[in-house]
């Protein structure tokens, strides 16, 4: 049977591990052509040989790697959804221990990267009859419970989400934000160092004050990256989705 994306061309960044990995293998499965995108060469060389699977490595930080995605795009002839997965966390350093650089690098990946992809590659759907975006925002940009880098890029990236959902909703494209919770991931691996003590402690107090919290698996946020990518979910756009066990009621 044909899949729930068969014929459908994605971009997937932050695709060589995590939730990314897990969309990109999810979509693969469900008939997609997968542009699985992340900077780590290393990380990427699963992809390699993946029928479904074109992958590209590429500094999304950067204006040449949001360029080396649109040809990949243009290649593929056609793109009918973006899942802007790829990003970092800020270690939870409290507002007095970031510094500008460390603001900047969250600001950089988890907030102007999937801007600029948005900005380049949605048009490139408008052309094709329309399309789905889904960006990954986080427990923090509800609660506040990280850093402010981190938390405010979030925040912002739903800011973003319903800007585009309210602008290009006659055009056909559709626009949402998944907020996940805890998930068993190595973002903290990849965001550059040691969680910050202070700002550490205080989030496992608050997680341990809750009545109940688990970790997710990557899959269950790639469960919700298919939904809202296929048909299935052709009337929601603007929607902020919590895959969190019920974190944001606490």
């Amino acid at each position: 049977m044909p899949g729930r994306l068969s014929g459908k061309t994605a971009v997937v960044t932050g695709a060589g591990n995590g939730m990314g990995e897990a969309c990109t293998r999810l979509f693969a499965q469900e008939g997609a052509h997968v542009i699985a995108v992340d900077v780590s060469a290393k990380d990427m060389e699963k992809w390699q040989g993946a029928g479904q699977v074109t992958p590209l490595v590429a500094d999304l930080t950067g204006t040449e790697g949001i360029e080396a995605v649109a040809r990949a795009v243009e290649d593929a002839g056609k793109l009918d959804a973006l899942c802007n997965i790829a990003g970092m966390n800020d270690l939870s350093y409290p507002l007095e221990a970031t510094d500008d650089a460390r603001w900047d690098r969250i600001m950089d990946l988890d907030l102007k990267a999937p801007f600029r992809l948005c900005r380049r590659l949605i048009p490139l759907m408008v052309q094709g009859g329309g399309g789905a975006v889904v960006n990954i925002g986080s427990y923090a940009a509800l609660r506040g419970n990280h850093g402010p880098s981190y938390t405010a890029a979030k925040a912002g990236l739903a800011g973003l989400t319903r800007s585009i959902a309210f602008a290009y909703g006659s055009q056909g494209i559709r626009c949402n934000i998944i907020h996940p919770g805890g998930m068993r991931t190595n973002i903290g691996e990849h965001s550059g160092g040691a969680y910050h003590p202070e700002g550490q402690a205080r989030l496992t107090a608050m997680v341990k004050a809750m009545p109940f919290f688990c970790y997710g698996d990557p899959v269950e946020i790639a469960n919700a990256c298919l939904f809202l990518c296929s048909d299935e979910a052709k009337l929601i756009n603007g929607a902020s989705l919590s895959v969190d066990a019920g974190m944001s009621v606490c």
